[in-house]
């Protein structure tokens, strides 16, 4: 059989730095293959079960020195490969956004779709999907129509955590490395940009006692936002689902609830879906 160990040897489990290592090569090409394949047994750690990881757990499952592992982890944090928070691994945003170039991945956009066009039809308002990128948010999905004005920024914009309500929602049921990062950039976009770190802290409460956050020409002038969050089974937040308005404030009181009921359908796909986490 093609996987027997020769005569008189003992047949040893096979890792999954193993299943990476290059056949044949050169010295330096088999170093430079060999680190490749290590960082890819790490991340093939990673699974539907063990989404959120301790650097021990990555360790043994890919069958690597926890020293090895510490250090390609750091490397793949850098990289966006891996996201830390709370002294856990999970995977990053960089990895689930090349895997949107698979022609089969159904993504959280397409997913969210449908649920936007009915917050866009009930509200009669322009409707975004933002997921965390780093120390920004990321506009993956947009719903506009002819009754809801002009929208106000294209897909794949990004916008800072502290002055948007989709960056606020991250902040408030995000990793608490996000807002002590944040605090220390509170660049002013308008007159109105939170630029307290005392202030964004006692706003990041008010968003998680009320569930929900919004802006008022924060993030630029006659842009209003409300957003609520897109929590995984796991209860990690995965997006913001939101609406913008133009003039006033739209009313929390009837949107909110729309915008609610959107996010948990979404969070049901996403679940059924096993979507990248």
């Amino acid at each position: 059989m093609a996987n027997a160990a020769p005569s008189g040897r003992t047949a040893r489990p096979v890792s999954a730095a193993d299943r990476f290592k290059p056949a044949d090569g050169g010295a330096s090409a088999h170093q430079a293959a060999s680190v490749t394949s290590r960082a890819l047994a790490l991340l093939g750690t990673f699974d539907a079960e063990h989404s959120v990881q301790s650097l021990s757990a990555m360790a043994r499952r890919a069958g690597l020195p926890v020293a090895t592992a510490h250090r390609l982890a750091g490397e793949l944090v850098a990289w966006g490969g891996l996201e830390k928070a709370n002294g856990e691994y999970r995977v990053g945003q960089r990895i689930w956004r090349l895997g949107l170039l698979a022609p089969a991945q159904q993504n959280i956009a397409e997913v969210a779709a449908p649920f936007m066009q009915d917050v866009l039809f009930v509200t009669h308002n322009v409707v975004n999907l933002f997921i965390l990128d780093g120390q920004e948010v990321l506009l993956v999905e947009r719903m506009s129509g002819t009754g809801a004005g002009q929208p106000f920024r294209r897909v794949g914009a990004r916008l800072p955590l502290h002055a948007s309500a989709a960056g606020k929602i991250m902040l408030a049921y995000g990793a608490k490395e996000l807002l002590t990062a944040a605090v220390q950039h509170l660049e002013p976009h308008t007159p109105r940009t939170i630029t307290s770190a005392a202030a964004l802290a006692a706003e990041v409460e008010r968003v998680r006692a009320s569930g929900y956050a919004t802006t008022e020409e924060e993030a630029g002038p006659d842009n209003y936002g409300l957003a609520v969050p897109v929590f995984l089974p796991n209860k990690q937040v995965v997006a913001a689902l939101g609406i913008v308005t133009r003039s006033r404030p739209a009313p929390a009181g009837s949107v909110v609830p729309v915008l609610n009921i959107a996010a948990r359908g979404i969070a049901r796909r996403l679940g059924v879906e096993h979507l990248p986490q």
